[in-house]
């Protein structure tokens, strides 16, 4: 018995790249999803809580979500801003929470009856304006666990002390699903950003029902509507001339070689034929008319 395989060039392999099925990127997609709908709900209720807390209309919008490194996220938060982080149970989770600190002072002053025009950014907060501070993380912390109510049993708590440090290895390296919204308050606009680690988001995978392609005809449209969205690139030669090796070789710039259109062309994509077709012209420019479609 004689086993036959195919040797694959150096050349057929420029646009093609490696699938690695123990990278996280492949369960990014799916994880998103389930995260944007918990913070569209988070959205909503987050709005009317604040406004109830403040007593001033409140702007609250998703924004987008960023898959991070811990080290860059925590690195890229703009300042001046203040985070806690929380806990997850059953879960076992260790989440962020970060708030605008220009925007959250400007809150605590609104609370307090003021125009939120005072730089309480500059100052040290009193005793009773940290518990604010407080209350407000929480509020916010509440309503993103009652997004989570729909899909699992999700009890969130602010944990006494940060704990996360760039110097931890093992940390900084962990890829953390960071979900950024923007708030608007009495005219002031700032920003809040929640913060899970995408380890510890495994357990949605077992909450996804299976879904059977051969008999879910709207999954069936979306693929067919990506595949037929691929990129192709379609060639054919146009035209061709055997010349000697001496005529080649004085050929000047300024000569002239002769060539004749063909009547009929082959249209490929990659070494496949797909079509003949015929050399037409256009508006002034040449176009393939095609003619018959080539079985394969």
């Amino acid at each position: 018995m004689t086993k036959k395989s195919k040797i694959i060039s150096n050349t057929d392999q420029v646009d093609v790249r490696d699938f690695d099925l123990a990278s996280p990127e492949h369960r990014i997609g799916a994880l998103q999803a389930i995260i944007d709908n918990v913070c569209k709900q988070f959205e909503r209720t987050a709005r009317q809580s604040f406004h109830h807390l403040l007593r001033h209309p409140v702007a609250f919008t998703l924004e987008q979500q960023d898959t991070l490194k811990l080290q860059e996220y925590l690195q890229q938060m703009p300042t001046p801003s203040l985070y806690r982080e929380f806990i997850v149970s059953p879960h076992d989770l260790h989440g962020t929470i970060a708030i605008d600190g220009e925007l959250l002072f400007a809150m605590v002053d609104l609370f307090f009856g003021g125009l939120a025009k005072n730089q309480r950014s500059r100052k040290e907060m009193s005793d009773t304006e940290l518990r604010l501070v407080e209350r407000f993380f929480c509020v916010a912390l509440e309503q993103f666990s009652n997004g989570w109510h729909s899909i699992t049993n999700w009890q969130s708590q602010l944990t006494e002390k940060n704990t996360l440090r760039l110097g931890n290895v093992t940390q900084t390296n962990q890829l953390y699903q960071v979900c950024h919204f923007s708030m608007e308050v009495a005219g002031h606009k700032g920003w809040l950003a929640i913060s899970l680690p995408f380890a510890g988001l495994d357990f949605l995978r077992d909450q996804q029902k299976p879904i059977d392609i051969d008999t879910d005809p709207e999954l069936q449209a979306r693929i067919q509507s990506k595949i037929c969205q691929a990129p192709m690139h379609l060639t054919t030669t146009l035209a061709e001339r055997r010349l000697s090796l001496g005529t080649v070789m004085d050929l000047k710039a300024g000569d002239v070689i002769p060539v004749e259109l063909p009547s009929e062309v082959t249209v490929r994509a990659g070494n496949t034929a797909l079509y003949t077709a015929r050399v037409a012209e256009n508006n002034a420019s040449l176009v393939l008319q095609v003619q018959s479609v080539i079985k394969q």
